[in-house]
């Protein structure tokens, strides 16, 4: 009589690979789905870090708008300046003298417009398309004591009778109120980040170099800045309350200007996108940033829509 072999019969081996080959999917099916977790909860971790830094940027920079240190923009307008510009400055063609007052020429604190093809503000290039950018002129924080000057800024030394924007240089050492002067432009591009085509939130500011000369500065500030949006609020009979508003392509030379108007406030809105597509997800929403709209073309990126408002507190001085 012939003993039996041990081992595992054919269907024995059979039945272990099915149920190896089920154990493996269930197996690649959690990792999968565990991945595509991950990728959400990044994604959405990165637009609710980035949409806070984003809103306190914009607070932080259109709160001051209308601040001169208690005195009027007409008052401004007549401030001695240094002389010298920026080059390039940031400029809007035909109502404004750039980055400082000069004698006979427009100067205004606040101005936005719609992004197209080519140079625009005289210092901006390759913006990104049908977003917006926006250029502010103002004092900012409390008045510093002028031995507490630093040397890569400039300031605004103002006064009852003539203000003058000064350097550390050229304070008068016994002056009580010296203030903080910033321009500044904020405005989207698209970047190139690890093979990523990334829009990014950039800033362009006035700063003063080594050598002492005037500069615009560029910085890249928030990733994933898709869209901006801003919508003036108008106060038409000068009583410092809001009597219509105007999205920034309604806007005239004549509402920049403020000579029969005031922009009292203005309400913005942000359009945050990942840096990095999902494959799992498709985006076919609708996003109404104020009166614009914005549809997502079935891509793979994640969106999140905010949106805030500012009231300037010193646009009633505007030109009393």
């Amino acid at each position: 009589m012939t003993a039996r072999q041990g081992g595992l019969s054919l269907v024995e081996l059979m039945i272990a690979m099915v149920l190896a080959l089920v154990l493996l999917g269930l197996v690649l099916t959690a990792f999968r789905v565990m991945h595509s977790t991950a990728i959400q909860t990044r994604q959405l971790a990165f637009l609710q870090q980035n949409g806070q830094l984003v809103l306190n940027l914009l607070h932080n920079e259109l709160q001051n708008s209308g601040f001169w240190g208690g005195q009027s923009l007409h008052h401004i307008r007549q401030a001695a300046a240094l002389g010298i510009q920026p080059m390039p400055d940031c400029v809007a063609a035909d109502i404004d003298s750039g980055s400082f007052p000069q004698p006979n020429q427009p100067f205004i604190n606040v101005f936005a417009a719609v992004a197209t093809g080519g140079r625009q503000l005289n210092c901006l290039n390759d913006l990104l398309p049908a977003t917006e950018f926006i250029q502010l002129k103002r004092n900012i924080g409390e008045a510093v004591a002028p031995d507490a000057l630093r040397a890569n800024r400039f300031y605004l030394q103002s006064d009852w009778q003539q203000s003058r924007f000064v350097t550390q240089d050229n304070v008068d050492h016994d002056a009580k109120h010296v203030y903080p002067y910033q321009h500044v432009v904020l405005y989207l591009q698209q970047q190139q980040q690890q093979g990523q085509s990334v829009p990014v939130l950039m800033r362009k500011r006035l700063v003063r170099t080594a050598a002492g000369a005037p500069r615009m500065a560029t910085d890249s500030v928030i990733d994933g800045v898709e869209r901006l949006h801003f919508e003036f609020l108008i106060d038409s009979n000068l009583d410092g309350r809001p009597n219509y508003t105007l999205a920034t392509r309604d806007m005239t030379n004549a509402h920049w200007l403020q000579h029969d108007h005031r922009i009292v406030a203005v309400q913005f809105y942000v359009l945050l996108r990942t840096t990095e597509p999902d494959p799992r997800y498709r985006n076919t929403q609708h996003y109404q940033l104020g009166s614009v709209n914005f549809y997502a073309t079935n891509d793979h990126y994640r969106r999140l829509l905010l949106s805030g408002a500012v009231y300037f507190e010193n646009a009633v001085l505007a030109d009393l």
